[in-house]
């Protein structure tokens, strides 16, 4: 009996290290898949032993966090008991074919090398298909939705996937010591199949909820970047009608100064009062020039607003945009969320240092498209890689997350480059969108 406990958990262990490939490939190394394999053949081996079924919820779990744990990605918390609920219906499906056709009971498998060989082969090739069908949409619709899901969702979500594991298991061995009609294991295992159907569709809605959610939350961060957009450029046509409107008052002033020869008092009035104002507006107008080369409102207006801030702060910023921007291939929405944390970043920095500037550069490289944005900053003894973490910060609490949302933002994209630089006094980030 010992034996063939063995030989079945080797075979489940087998099972589930192939479904791990399937779902996480190419994110983890041989060595990693040898660790789950004789993870899952050993503690199967435990569970079959001692029939103690409810151990599936530690084998689950237990492989679960590995698999986060090496792979990088909280979402991939999901591969194991879904891999297992998709193992456990095939090998119903399979059951019920074999009870139907050939009149095999689940007491003949059980007992016999051969058959429960067959029974995983056969279970591996038809679950094999159904995984990397998930795969594929996992990668298509679902993963931005699961970087974007909070934490209570996801575990959420993954402790009704374990029930529904534990469900199957459950519902499946219940006949595996009794001998059944074929009409009591079409119900059996169509009551394993439905159930595992109905717990996906509950999960795909849930998924598919909070996908509009958050494509309604970015249509509303989009729109209010617009709507600042339109206030600053509402705000720039005050400030340059009341210019316009003081100018009279202005030269009348020098004029009286020049009249009365009183030389030295213009000298002060012209360094202190008309020159700071001829800077300021200088600046805007650059900005103004500057951004015309740009023909994407939504990449106009995140500019114009975050820089034209950072010109009313004081901060010196230089503007470089050589080339017509008629396209980026990002998602725009993304595109502002990125460039928002960074020009964000960027002037929250430059305020903590005596002389804040801010450097911007967009254009072209070939055929790709070059952001850099650098600034002045303090060290405070923060290494780049720490920068990336969530919740490392020197800004205090509720600070910490932005370059890491960055990072899982960027990284979605097999498009884009980005590096993160300290050169000379000044922070850097760079991002290439080819």
């Amino acid at each position: 009996m010992m034996t063939l406990y063995l030989i079945a958990s080797i075979g489940i262990g087998i099972m589930m290290t192939c479904d791990v490939f399937l779902l996480a490939h190419p994110l983890l190394s041989l060595k990693k898949y040898l660790v789950f394999f004789l993870s899952f053949s050993a503690l199967f081996f435990i569970m079959n032993s001692f029939a103690y079924y409810p151990m599936l919820f530690v084998i689950l779990a237990v492989n679960s966090i590995l698999a986060v744990k090496f792979t990088g990605k909280f979402y991939s918390v999901f591969y194991v008991p879904l891999g297992y609920i998709v193992n456990c219906v095939s090998i119903n499906i399979i059951g019920l074919a074999a009870n139907m056709i050939w009149d095999v009971s689940v007491q003949e498998v059980n007992s016999d090398k051969c058959l429960i060989l067959l029974h995983n082969v056969s279970t591996m090739a038809l679950s094999c298909p159904f995984l990397y069908l998930a795969r594929l949409l996992f990668q298509k619709y679902l993963i931005s939705t699961f970087e974007k899901m909070s934490r209570r969702l996801l575990v959420l979500i993954v402790l009704t996937l374990l029930l529904c594991a534990f469900m199957v298991l459950t519902m499946s061995s219940f006949f595996d010591n009794v001998e059944v009609s074929h009409r009591e294991y079409f119900l059996m295992a169509s009551s394993v199949i439905l159930y595992f159907l109905f717990t996906v569709s509950m999960i795909f809605i849930v998924l598919h909820t909070a996908r509009k959610s958050y494509e309604a939350e970015k249509k509303v961060e989009y729109l209010e970047n617009l709507n600042e957009y339109t206030r600053n450029l509402e705000m720039v046509y005050d400030n340059l009608r009341s210019f316009r409107h003081d100018y009279i008052n202005v030269m009348s002033s020098l004029a009286a100064y020049i009249d009365e020869e009183k030389y030295e008092e213009l000298e002060t009035f012209f360094y202190e009062h008309i020159l700071p104002m001829q800077k300021n507006l200088t600046q805007k107008n650059g900005a103004l020039n500057n951004l015309l080369h740009i023909h994407l409102l939504e990449l106009k207006s995140i500019l114009y607003t975050k820089l034209l801030l950072a010109v009313n702060q004081d901060i010196e910023v230089n503007i470089d945009i050589p080339d017509e921007i008629d396209a980026v291939p990002m998602d725009p929405v993304d595109l502002t969320r990125v460039l928002g944390i960074y020009l964000d970043n960027a002037i929250e920095a430059c305020l903590e240092t005596e002389r804040p500037v801010l450097n911007f550069h967009l254009g072209k490289m070939n055929q790709d498209i070059v952001f850099i944005i650098s600034n002045t900053f303090v060290d405070r003894g923060l290494s780049v890689a720490q920068m990336h973490k969530r919740d490392v910060t020197t800004k205090g609490e509720g600070h910490g997350i932005g370059l890491c949302n960055v990072s899982e933002i960027l990284n979605r994209y097999d498009n884009i480059f980005h590096e993160t630089l300290i050169e000379d006094g000044l922070f850097i980030q760079q991002v290439r969108i080819s």
